[in-house]
């Protein structure tokens, strides 16, 4: 006979096992639930994303079809107006300035240490820029930190930045100095900054790098030119990495005259170029190539800037497919060996994007349209580099 002890017993069994039942129904509703919400938002991210690339690129076509070559080609040329006709240092726009920014369309302009004053001049100084502009227009300077600081020479308030050699491999502090940087250059309206220096210091005689370099090391220029570039981002400016294809072995100054590098791709793929893979896997929006030869790569000592051999390095090798930018075009290592017309068609011929510190405005643009209209180079060419400014003034805010 079953004693009342033990009905109980099988009752409260019963009843725990229900719970558990219905405790493992609720999970798994639970689960499913939430596995379909996750699927749902992915999807919904993905539609959203899907959305936002269309309308960019919409709106980038739309912006091209209303472009005419010259204003395509402006789009290309990055220029600097250091001083006035007297000589003076410019803080505030001119009307040749303005002229300038409409006449030939431009796509971008360079500040320096002449163009630093207080924070109220200078931000006025960009903003009259930008307000004489076909499209609002990329706003550049070099601004490292260091020995290279434009700030430095102004009394806009902003922190002082240590040498990249004197970081001494602490990621933390190059990721809060870019960070530091950026916030002073987005106040002011700067939306490109021509850093983070990705070359690796190897030749203790170079006459340019030395200190500007985070080290001899591939590896510590790597992360540190990494955390630079993402303190930048995060405070909404985009970093350029330079000076491809690797200025830090070079035993002369390409703002002087030629320079080159006597690699091998072996080499260049094991030390120089590291830094450079690693902002582009990052994905830095640009990389700015400097006029230096390869000659144990290409044969001949072309610049780097001219070379469509040593692009196409950067384009499928490395896999850019961002801005590229040639170092100043009034350099002594294009000036003293090449005409401003065929510099400005070779570099383009090259495959590159945007041309910094033309020489001569009028000069550049009539011989690209020449160019074109004589067939040299395709206008579909020109619309690759156009397409890629736009998209980068698109994804930095510029373009609604």
């Amino acid at each position: 006979m079953i004693t009342r002890i033990q009905i109980k017993s099988l009752l409260l069994l019963i009843t725990a096992l229900l719970c558990v039942f219905v405790m493992t129904s609720c999970g798994q509703k639970d689960n499913t639930k939430n596995a379909n919400s996750n699927a749902e938002n992915a999807t919904e991210q993905q539609a959203e994303e899907t959305d936002s690339a269309t309308a960019k690129e919409q709106r980038i076509e739309e912006i091209m079809a209303d472009m005419s070559l010259k204003e395509k080609i402006g789009q290309m040329m990055m220029a600097d107006f250091r001083f006035d006709g007297n000589g003076n240092p410019v803080t505030s726009i001119n009307d040749s300035i303005a002229s300038d920014i409409s006449e030939y369309h431009l796509g971008g302009v360079i500040l320096f240490s002449e163009n630093m004053s207080d924070y109220d001049t200078t931000k006025q100084l960009i903003s009259d820029m930008q307000s004489n502009a076909d499209t609002p227009m990329l706003i550049g300077i070099d601004e490292e930190g260091g020995i290279v600081s434009r700030l430095d020479n102004s009394t806009i308030p902003h922190d002082s930045v240590l040498p990249a050699a004197d970081m001494n491999g602490d990621t933390e502090t190059a990721e809060s100095s870019g960070n530091s940087i950026g916030k002073t250059l987005k106040f002011l309206g700067i939306n490109l900054d021509f850093a983070p220096v990705a070359d690796v210091n190897t030749n203790p005689n170079n006459p340019v790098i030395g200190d500007r370099a985070y080290g001899s090391d591939p590896d510590t220029v790597s992360d540190m030119a990494s955390a630079f570039a993402t303190g930048l981002k995060e405070a909404g400016v985009n970093g350029v990495a330079k000076h491809f294809p690797g200025h830090g072995d070079t035993a002369t100054d390409s703002h002087a005259g030629a320079a080159a590098s006597y690699h091998d791709m072996d080499r260049l793929e094991e030390i120089e170029f590291k830094p450079f893979q690693r902002l582009i896997d990052d994905g830095i929006p640009c990389v700015l190539v400097g006029h230096i030869s390869l000659p144990e790569v290409t044969g001949n000592n072309t610049p780097a800037t001219l070379s469509k051999e040593i692009v196409d390095i950067l384009r499928n090798d490395l896999d850019f497919d961002g801005v590229a930018i040639t170092d100043a075009m009034n350099m002594g290592a294009i000036m003293d060996y090449y005409y401003n017309a065929d510099a400005a068609v070779m570099a383009v011929e090259a495959g590159m994007d945007i041309l910094l510190m033309p020489p001569n405005l009028e000069h550049y643009q009539s011989a690209l349209v020449e160019a074109v209209e004589s067939g040299r180079i395709s206008e579909s060419r020109i619309d690759e580099s156009v397409e890629r400014i736009l998209s980068l003034k698109f994804d930095s805010g510029l373009i609604e």
